[in-house]
């Protein structure tokens, strides 16, 4: 886990959802797979050639951008596919369920966050690629849907993580100013970088097992920057 930045006055936690609120490969191998078996499909081409072309993108991406990553939706729109298209592919082949299952762990340790709100609870929104109802169903699957204050998806903003637009949506679902909200996610590039540019605070984590430790290590890291 990184800490970049939290804000002085703490308000909402803006959390990705795939690879940030659960550890399961499976599952993200899923999400990938079913969308280039996809577009392999509707190119008339065999599923390596796809991925190679999903490949190509993000490399060529990659060296424009100083070793930024990209996201597999603004990869896909790069080859033709449209956001619209995309929201229609996800909504389709992806399905939280066949992989998680409830984390009582994850539970505790977003009520945990929530409790840390200066001048009352902390709102917590989940900003996901993914279209609202996949980002739902795997909070729901979580057994944490109850948690977030709502979904921000693809199919809010039509445009895809990094681009600052769904985290400023999240905020203004908040309730709070974007200097009061922090970012969690596990891509610097795609989940962090643009918090940080809007003021936000932004905090990297490799999976659930760091959001676990996030509400203590928010707490400590409150102590030592204490006057």
């Amino acid at each position: 886990m990184t800490v970049y930045r939290l804000p002085e006055r703490l308000r909402a936690f803006l959390l990705d959802i795939d690879g940030t609120l659960y550890t399961h490969e499976g599952y993200g191998r899923h999400q990938s797979e079913v969308l280039i078996a996809e577009l392999a499909r509707t190119r008339g081409k065999g599923y390596a050639e796809a991925e190679a072309d999903v490949r190509r993108v993000r490399a060529r991406y990659a060296d424009a951008n100083g070793g930024a990553s990209t996201s597999l939706g603004n990869a896909m729109a790069a080859l033709g596919v449209s956001i619209a298209q995309s929201v229609e592919w996800r909504a389709r082949l992806i399905d939280p369920y066949r992989f998680l299952k409830a984390d009582p762990a994850l539970r505790t340790a977003l009520l945990a966050l929530a409790s840390l709100g200066d001048g009352g609870p902390a709102s917590i929104v989940a900003v996901t690629n993914n279209p609202r109802s996949v980002g739902e169903a795997t909070l729901e699957a979580l057994g944490v849907g109850d948690l977030f204050s709502r979904v921000v998806g693809l199919d809010d903003t039509m445009l895809s993580k990094p681009a600052p637009e769904p985290y400023l949506l999240a905020a203004e679902v908040a309730g709070a100013a974007p200097s009061y909200c922090v970012s969690v996610g596990d891509r610097y590039d795609v989940d962090l970088a643009a918090p940080l540019g809007l003021g936000m605070g932004a905090v990297l984590v490799s999976g659930a097992e760091d959001v676990y430790a996030l509400p203590s290590a928010i707490v400590a890291r409150r102590a030592t920057s204490a006057p």
